[in-house]
């Protein structure tokens, strides 16, 4: 296929939507939404940034997103991201998106975001962007973790929803000091690993220097962490995600190479992901699981009112 065919294929692309009834702290009462339920490439970047922009949107407002959701039972990913990127334009999140040099750019973005998305979490304190900004959204109160400042990230910060993880040690561990020195970001523990064989050699043939021993003995006190949190949550993670969203607020986690829209419980303070399972958009009465723990063991379904 030629790229314009390519292109105009992928327009035709459908996801299916499911109308749920959830409480919504701001409305003080239930409402209903329509929200996208995920196809076969499972729930991408785009997905969780939909059914959060929805969610996010105040009661009663009426939105070109939501009315174009809210009138149909399958939309073609066309339609979707004509939807989405009037959403951005309207000045409703903010005016970063009118302030990019080429809004094109952000249109070709949007695209790719139903295939996924390149983010590198940091595992450290999350960095400054060039411009001092950080890469996380502003509102948060306590800092979840963060990803590397990248073009991507940009574009994707452009919506005013906050990305956030939970695959964070804590700050006063030997594995938050070993990133700090040697690999910030999860790239960076990937690339320092390399490393790790050819210590070994030098080692057993003539010994390392203080320098070496200490590169040694980081190398392999990120192995240890990344195995014993496979699911890219940590406990302490989870407990600094629920310091940091407000009551009844939206976001975006990422987790397990997936991206979920998240929302704080505005009473219990419980964090629950958006049901989006296919399997599961025949019953209304499925909406929230809870996040409780980091391989969801303790986890529970509840409907829209909990």
């Amino acid at each position: 296929d030629t790229p314009e065919t390519s292109a105009r294929n992928q327009r035709k692309e459908h996801y299916q939507i499911k109308h749920i009834r959830w409480y919504d702290e701001n409305k003080h009462g239930i409402r209903k939404s329509p929200i996208l339920t995920q196809n076969a490439n499972g729930p991408c970047p785009l997905l969780a940034l939909v059914n959060a922009l929805v969610l996010s949107t105040p009661a009663g407002v009426d939105t070109a997103l939501i009315e174009t959701l809210r009138t149909r039972e399958q939309v073609s990913l066309g339609l979707l991201l004509d939807a989405v990127f009037d959403e951005l334009m309207s000045g409703r999140r903010g005016g970063a998106a009118q302030q990019l040099p080429d809004v094109g750019e952000l249109y070709a973005f949007l695209v790719t975001l139903h295939t996924g998305m390149n983010v590198n979490p940091s595992f450290t304190k999350a960095p400054e962007s060039a411009n001092g900004a950080l890469s996380i959204h502003p509102d948060l109160r306590h800092q979840p973790g963060g990803f590397e400042d990248t073009r991507e990230m940009r574009l994707y910060s452009t919506f005013n929803i906050p990305l956030i993880h939970g695959w964070l040690p804590p700050s006063e561990s030997r594995a938050y000091a070993a990133f700090e020195r040697v690999a910030r970001t999860y790239e960076d523990a990937q690339h320092i690993q390399f490393q790790e064989e050819e210590l070994d050699n030098k080692l057993r043939a003539e010994g390392l220097n203080a320098d070496e021993q200490r590169l040694y003995e980081d190398v392999h006190v990120i192995k240890e962490f990344l195995t014993r949190w496979p699911t890219q949550l940590t406990k302490y993670g989870l407990e600094t995600i629920v310091n940091s969203l407000k009551p009844g607020q939206i976001g975006i986690l990422f987790r397990n190479d997936h991206f979920s829209t998240l929302y704080k419980h505005p009473r219990s303070e419980e964090l629950l992901t958006l049901v989006t399972d296919a399997g599961y958009s025949s019953h209304e009465e499925i909406v929230w699981e809870s996040l409780v723990d980091v391989n969801g063991q303790g986890s529970e379904l509840y409907s829209g009112d909990f």
